[in-house]
């Protein structure tokens, strides 16, 4: 058989392929959408029926959806429901909308005043997500996205998100953690990287000292929830010609302020669980924190 000929029909095939995965994929949020507008359980029957599609179709993708949880049947009729998994998903996707709404002309207010680049970053799973980023007048912009995701163990968000976790939940993450070498500045030691975590959570932010890009230093401080749970981290980086080490004791007590300002919005009171040191948390008056020059 010619190449070109099973070249063609191998392509057909990975077209057949990707068409159905597309098809079940629509299928899925089309039966999620119809049981969330349903008021009560809905037959399989009722369901393919409305739906335009076969019943064994809509008994898979039920099957599928059981499985993670995210519907059930009713044992005295077999009709199928939404569970409260999806008001979780919903939940999430709403709380990040909500800081980052909240959030962002802090971050472009930081900006103007240090002209340099501010990342809100939420932590997920082992590793961090940038969720909004305001870059600087600076020709020499952040390689940084919205949505990119990166290390914990090498980065000022990523301390900050670590520093102030509850310790069992610190322990989770931490054994996931891979330690992997970015520069010849990184902390690849657990127990050192422990140790630092201590100190961070002392002073209220971290520092990058290019451990995660060589000519990148950063600044970090948790943002808080109103139960006092770390929900943020905001940074300011910038390439060290400008982040010079002699600026962090002046830009250090300004992101801090920033991220009270944003912890209050969020219904932070200034205490929790993870704020028992009194200097991560500087009360905020007209004129800037106690103790600070106003910006």
């Amino acid at each position: 058989m010619a190449t070109g000929v099973v070249e063609s029909r191998q392509d057909e095939t990975l077209f057949h392929i990707v068409t159905a995965m597309a098809d079940n994929t629509t299928r899925l949020f089309q039966i999620i959408e119809f049981l969330a507008s349903s008021e009560d359980g809905v037959s399989l029957r009722a369901m393919a029926r409305e739906l335009h599609i076969s019943a064994a179709s809509a008994y898979r993708a039920l099957n599928s959806l059981k499985a993670i949880g995210y519907v059930c049947q009713h044992p005295q009729d077999a009709k199928y429901q939404l569970t409260l998994k999806i008001c979780w998903v919903s939940a999430q996707v709403l709380d990040r909308i909500q800081l980052r709404q909240i959030a962002h002309r802090f971050l472009q207010q930081l900006t103007a005043e240090t002209n340099e680049t501010t990342h809100l970053a939420i932590l997920d799973g082992a590793e961090f997500v940038y969720i909004d980023k305001v870059d600087n007048a600076q020709a020499m912009r952040m390689r940084s996205r919205v949505g990119q995701r990166g290390h914990l163990h090498c980065t000022a968000v990523g301390k900050s998100l670590l520093a102030f976790l509850p310790e069992a939940e610190l322990d989770e993450v931490f054994r996931r953690i891979p330690f992997q070498r970015l520069t010849q500045h990184t902390l690849t030691d657990a127990a050192r990287f422990r140790e630092q975590l201590r100190e961070i959570r002392q002073l209220g932010y971290a520092v990058d000292d290019e451990e995660n890009e060589i000519g990148i230093r950063c600044l970090g401080a948790p943002v808080f929830d109103h139960t006092g749970q770390p929900a943020a981290a905001l940074s300011i980086s910038g390439w060290t010609i400008s982040m010079t080490h002699a600026r962090i004791p002046e830009l250090a007590p300004r992101l801090r302020q920033t991220c009270q300002g944003i912890s209050q919005e969020l219904g932070f009171s200034g205490s929790g669980p993870c704020t028992q040191n009194r200097h991560l948390v500087p009360q905020v008056t007209a004129g800037g924190a106690q103790g600070e020059e106003g910006s």
